[in-house]
C-alpha cells in the first residue's frame, strides 16, 4: 500500500475538505529550500513550510544541537523545574526584542502564545481590581489563530462563522492610515475605560491578505493606547526573525508594546515552540500574597529542551552577524562578518600589536558568543 492509501486511511489534513481533496504528496526529505516526494521530484519550497522554515530544511548545525540535547536531556516539567536551554533562550531572545522585555512564558506555538498574551491582559486588569476593561481591540482582517481566545481577535470569516457566537466581544478597527488615524485615535480614548488590549500583526497583516500599513500610523495608535492606558501586545508570530527586512518588524518603531508573540521561525521550523513575552509592569500585577492573582496557564510541553535548543542554534544563525559586529566595536574594533564568516583586511601599516589585539578579541568573542 502506497503513502498515500495509508494516509487517506488514518488522517485528517488542516485546512482541508476531506471529501474531495487533492492527494496529497509524499514529501520524504528535505534539503535546503527543496523538498522530494517519494518518487524523486524536486520541489522549492517557497512558503517555508508555513513560514517556518527560515534556514533552510535539515539544516545540520541545528540539526546537531537537536540530536546532543535528546541525549542530555529531552523535556522535564517547567512548574517547579528548570534548565540550562530554557534559561539560556529566555536570556538570548530578550534583548534582541525592541523596547524592554523582562520575562519569558514559553507554549507551544503561535496560536497558544497568543492566548497567554490576551490572559496576561485580562488578568492584569483583573489582579488590578479593574473589572471593566474586558474588550479587546483588534484589526479587522487580522488572523492571530485558531484557538478560541486567538479567533476571537481575529477577523471575522468562513472560517470563524460555526464559533462566532461563543467568541468574546472585540473592537475591530481598519488598518491605520492618513485619512483615519485621528479617528481611530479618538476611538480608543472613547473607549478606554472598556479596552483592555490592543493586539495587532506590526506592518503586515499575513493569513488577512498580506495586507500591509506604515509604521508610522502604528506607532500613533500605539502612543494613543499608552496614554489611555491601554496595554499592547505585539503578534510577530510571522513577521519575527527579519520576515519585514529588521530582525522584529517592531524595530521599525518608537513606540513598543508591552507584550510580544513568537512562533513560527523561533525554532528555525524544526519543532514547535510558543514564546509570550512580557515587561515588568504586566509582570508585576502577578506578584501577590494572593495565590488567585497566579497566572494558572501552562502546557505539557512549555519550555520543553528539546525545542529550546533548536531555537538556540536557529538564534546562532539568524542574528550572529549584528552580535559579532557589536561585540567588536565594544572593544574598539572595526568589523562587519559576512554572516558567520569573521574577515579581517586591515591596512597593510597595522602594528603587530593592533593585530594581536584583534585576534585575542577574535578568541574571546568565540568563547563567550
Amino acid at each position: 500500500m502506497s503513502l498515500i492509501e495509508r494516509d487517506k486511511k488514518v488522517i485528517w489534513h488542516p485546512y482541508t475538505q476531506m471529501k474531495d481533496a487533492q492527494n496529497p504528496i509524499p514529501i520524504v526529505r528535505g534539503e535546503g529550500v527543496y523538498l522530494y516526494d517519494e518518487n524523486g521530484n524536486k520541489y522549492i519550497d517557497a512558503v517555508s513550510s508555513w513560514w517556518v522554515t527560515i534556514h533552510g530544511h535539515a539544516h545540520p548545525y541545528i540539526a546537531e544541537k537537536v540530536s546532543a540535547q535528546l541525549k542530555e536531556l529531552e523535556h522535564v516539567i517547567f512548574a517547579g523545574f528548570t534548565h540550562e536551554p530554557a534559561v539560556k533562550l529566555a536570556e538570548r531572545l530578550l534583548p534582541l526584542l525592541p523596547g524592554k522585555q523582562d520575562k519569558i512564558f514559553y507554549s507551544d506555538n503561535g496560536s497558544t502564545a497568543v492566548e497567554v498574551a490576551l490572559k496576561m491582559c485580562l488578568q492584569y486588569w483583573n489582579n488590578k481590581g479593574n473589572t471593566q476593561k474586558k474588550k479587546v481591540l483588534a484589526f479587522k482582517d487580522a488572523y492571530h489563530g485558531d484557538t478560541f481566545g486567538a479567533m476571537s481577535v481575529s477577523g471575522r470569516s468562513i472560517f470563524t462563522n460555526p464559533f462566532n457566537d461563543l467568541l468574546f466581544d472585540v473592537e475591530f478597527i481598519d488598518l491605520p492610515n492618513a485619512d483615519n488615524i485621528l479617528e481611530l485615535q479618538t476611538k480608543i480614548s472613547q473607549l478606554q475605560t472598556e479596552i483592555c488590549c490592543f493586539i495587532f500583526e506590526p506592518l503586515i497583516l499575513g493569513a488577512g491578505g498580506m495586507l500591509m500599513y506604515e509604521a508610522k500610523y502604528l506607532d500613533e495608535l500605539l502612543k494613543s493606547c499608552k496614554e489611555n492606558d491601554v496595554l499592547t501586545i505585539a503578534d510577530e508570530v510571522m513577521t519575527g526573525f527579519g520576515r519585514t527586512g529588521t530582525y522584529f518588524a517592531c524595530e521599525q518603531l518608537i513606540h513598543h508594546p508591552n507584550i510580544f508573540c513568537l512562533s513560527k521561525g523561533l525554532t528555525g521550523g524544526t519543532m514547535p515552540m510558543g514564546v509570550t513575552s512580557c515587561n515588568e509592569k504586566i509582570f508585576e500585577a502577578f506578584l501577590s500574597d494572593d495565590k488567585l492573582k497566579t497566572l494558572y496557564h501552562g502546557h505539557s510541553f512549555t519550555a520543553n529542551p528539546v525545542a529550546c535548543a533548536a531555537s538556540l542554534a536557529s538564534l546562532y544563525l539568524s542574528g550572529l552577524r549584528d552580535r559579532l559586529y557589536n561585540y567588536f566595536l565594544s572593544k574598539g574594533i572595526i568589523l562587519r562578518p559576512l554572516g558567520n564568516i569573521i574577515y579581517i583586511l586591515p591596512p597593510y601599516v597595522i602594528s603587530n600589536d593592533d593585530l594581536a589585539y584583534i585576534y585575542n578579541s577574535i578568541l574571546q568573542a568565540l568563547d563567550e558568543i
